[in-house]
């Protein structure tokens, strides 16, 4: 069935299943943009207008899906023994294996068949996009290991042992969700009995919403979003949306880098949320060049601040890397880390903190942890932690390609699936967000010098020697 015959199908299959269409809207051919099938306004659309609403039990997930009816335990399985993206992986294809005779094949027979997104980029191909840090977030390993968990064993546990699933459709599928499902809120959900170990006891279900996944999406020009009720999914305009302009949804809050990864397409004018990110082992690194503190230090310090316990701190300071925003904002996490690593540093000159034992070093750096929070809350930073800051970006940037400098030029509507104009605009998008951070940095605190905070972090410590003294003194007495 050609491209255009499998859309009316599926706009008639839409209407017989109890979707309700707005008369505003189609779907579009958009293949010349590069764009497949999206959402086209017919006439103007104010905001807070209804465009679809979609009945509850047209989703495709676990509960809904003609796996789960197929053996009388089969439901309590899906939701006690897989999780969310196994059991879809499992319902969607067998909905697939049971071909025209499946409730959903005409909506399964409009998503895509090709895919553009980095689990299907071979090695040379990823090498182009170094030294971007999306490399390492591919997951094919996870997902190969996935594929070997379930398959032949769950398709016996699920009384379907004769499905043939090769690797490739298992990728092709798992793709797809990633794509195109959305975590959809059960109303008659239970909190009390809330448990993340299984589905049937979790808030959501992961799920295929036919329609909904037909919105193209982009980070800037995102005017619809889907809302939750009772019995229905609704897509509802949240901007006025004029006659002949798309509908557009948004994926999240991602960077270009992400949006590849996940949905195998760039936003050429970069996106909203692009960042660029600066290793954990470049911190390390320029804090040892610098202060010239044994790299063994460093090491210990970083795991006792992981393990540190101060109240005000309720998120991980320690990370893999730290995002540096298109809009010069930073992570609240890579500010405090630099400012307790800087001020440790300077403490090992006063201090013989390479031969404290472990619990005389922890303590040291949970007082220097938490005056380094304190100050950074304040909007504060030390002068040598804003300058490692700008060290550490600077040997960031020089890990990318001379191109990844030059201004971006958008392709042709023909090369938009090109891998190397892909990777092109996500090395460029990441150096741009470094760019900006290591110019506005500084401008973002008020600075003092450094022997002020670390006076004071070492004052903290004499005084409370001097306490346990003078207690000792009056026992005596």
């Amino acid at each position: 069935m050609d491209f255009n015959s499998s859309t009316v199908r599926f706009e008639q299959w839409l209407l017989a299943s109890g979707y309700q269409v707005s008369p505003k809207i189609k779907i579009a051919d958009l293949r010349a943009q590069a764009q497949g099938r999206g959402i086209i306004a017919l006439e103007d659309i104010p905001a807070d207008e209804v465009l679809f609403s979609i009945p509850r039990n047209v989703l495709l997930n676990i509960e809904t899906g003609t796996l789960a009816s197929l053996h009388p335990q089969n439901r309590e399985k899906l939701m006690t023994k897989y999780d969310h993206w196994e059991g879809l992986i499992l319902t969607i294809l067998f909905e697939l294996s049971l071909g025209q005779e499946s409730r959903w094949a005409p909506y399964l027979s409009v998503l895509p068949h090709e895919f553009h997104s980095l689990m299907f980029w071979n090695d040379s191909e990823l090498e182009l996009l170094k030294p971007s840090l999306v490399v390492s977030r591919i997951g094919r390993e996870k997902a190969e290991e996935t594929y070997r968990k379930l398959f032949p064993s769950a398709l016996e546990d699920l009384g379907i042992p004769n499905l043939n699933v090769s690797l490739e459709r298992f990728h092709q599928v798992a793709s797809t969700i990633l794509s195109y499902s959305f975590d959809v809120e059960r109303p008659d959900f239970d909190e009390e009995q809330e448990d993340d170990e299984q589905v049937k006891y979790d808030g959501y279900f992961k799920s295929m919403v036919a329609l909904a996944d037909t919105l193209n999406a982009d980070t800037k020009l995102s005017n619809a979003n889907l809302f939750y009720e009772t019995d229905f999914l609704v897509m509802k305009s949240v901007s006025p949306i004029s006659k002949g302009e798309q509908v557009y949804n948004t994926y999240g809050d991602h960077p270009n880098a992400e949006l590849l990864r996940r949905y195998g397409y760039v936003e050429w004018e970069g996106s909203k949320f692009d960042f660029g990110e600066l290793p954990l082992s470049i911190i390390h690194d320029t804090i040892v060049s610098y202060f010239d503190v044994p790299f063994e230090l460093i090491d210990k310090v970083l795991e006792l601040i992981s393990e540190a316990d101060v109240e005000e701190i309720e998120e991980d300071v320690v990370l893999d890397s730290y995002d540096a925003y298109s809009d010069g904002e930073v992570l609240p996490e890579a500010q405090i880390l630099i400012q307790t690593l800087v001020t440790i540093a300077q403490m090992s000159k006063a201090e013989d903190l390479q031969n404290m034992s472990r619990e005389q070093l922890s303590k040291s750096v949970n007082r220097a942890l938490k005056k380094c929070y304190q100050l950074v809350e304040s909007k504060t930073m030390t002068k040598n932690a804003v300058l490692i800051w700008e060290q550490c970006l600077t040997a960031r940037l020089s890990e990318y390609p001379s191109h990844a400098y030059r201004d971006f030029t958008p392709p042709q509507s023909n090369e938009c699936f090109n891998k190397l104009k892909m990777s092109e605009r996500i090395l460029a998008s990441e150096v741009a967000s470094l760019q900006v951070c290591l110019k506005t940095f500084a401008d973002s605190f008020k600075l003092i010098d450094d022997e002020k905070l670390l006076r004071n972090v070492l004052k903290r410590k004499a005084n409370s020697t001097d306490l346990k003294k003078e207690d000792s003194k009056r026992q005596k007495v």
